[in-house]
């Protein structure tokens, strides 16, 4: 009798601890405190995340996998958070990008590096991103603040972050009206999913329509001129 309640006893304590550690892990899962790093290929995104790791500069190549971890972070080697920053570098090859959304559910805030030196050539691109970046239900229901990272400032043939803001503004425009369209001509009954339309109707498109912030601001990975975006993640997790 004796034994038999023994074995009931750890059985039931063997169940409360598995109870226990799965709530724990959905808690955690469910914690909005992480920051992604999101841009296309050779925006920079990896070489970010690892200055702000390692805080030295090595070479890196096109990632197929996420880059994450927790980094404590710093400026001048004075702490900007009292705990470690969880950040994600989600890939930004074509067919990969998409798996920013599986992160989105526990984000507070997104780092989207563009390239400077050949956003003209590439703004195509990047608007398409953006639009699926803000057209996301959990960054539209969370109003996630997002950073546009002008990477790569230093170089002759970079375009100021004024310059690189209407551009994108005038390609989202002509997208948002490209998408809407084609949603207007599919038949209803084919099952398309619905195109979020970004900004004001009747009016061209702005990132200041947008419910959720959007800053711009100029950096340079290689040179170490990043305070801005550290500073920028400081003060999103302050508001915590």
């Amino acid at each position: 009798m004796i034994s038999n309640v023994s074995t009931f006893t750890w059985i039931t304590l063997a169940i409360l601890i598995v109870i226990i550690a799965i709530a724990l892990k959905l808690k955690n899962r469910s914690k909005k405190d992480t920051f992604l790093i999101l841009g296309l290929v050779d925006s920079g995104k990896t070489s970010l995340f690892i200055k702000l790791r390692d805080r030295k500069q090595v070479q890196t190549h096109t990632s197929m996998k996420e880059n994450e971890g927790y980094i404590n972070l710093e400026d001048n080697g004075e702490p900007l958070t009292k705990v470690p920053i969880h950040f994600v570098d989600v890939p930004g090859h074509e067919k990969l990008r998409f798996k920013f959304s599986d992160f989105t559910p526990i984000t507070c805030g997104i780092i989207f590096l563009v390239d400077s030196s050949t956003c003209a050539k590439n703004v195509r691109s990047i608007a398409e991103y953006l639009y699926d970046i803000f057209s996301n239900k959990d960054v539209i229901k969370h109003n996630i603040p997002t950073l546009i990272a002008c990477n790569k400032s230093d170089m002759i043939t970079a375009l100021p972050p004024e310059r690189i803001q209407t551009m994108l503004e005038n390609e989202i425009n002509q997208l948002r009206n490209t998408r809407t369209s084609a949603l207007d001509h599919q038949d209803s009954s084919s099952g398309t999913d619905y195109v979020e339309f970004l900004g004001y109707e009747n009016e061209r498109f702005k990132f200041e329509h947008l419910e959720n912030e959007v800053n711009f601001e100029k950096c340079s990975v290689d040179k170490n001129e990043i305070t801005e975006i550290k500073s920028w993640v400081a003060e999103i997790y302050g508001r915590l």
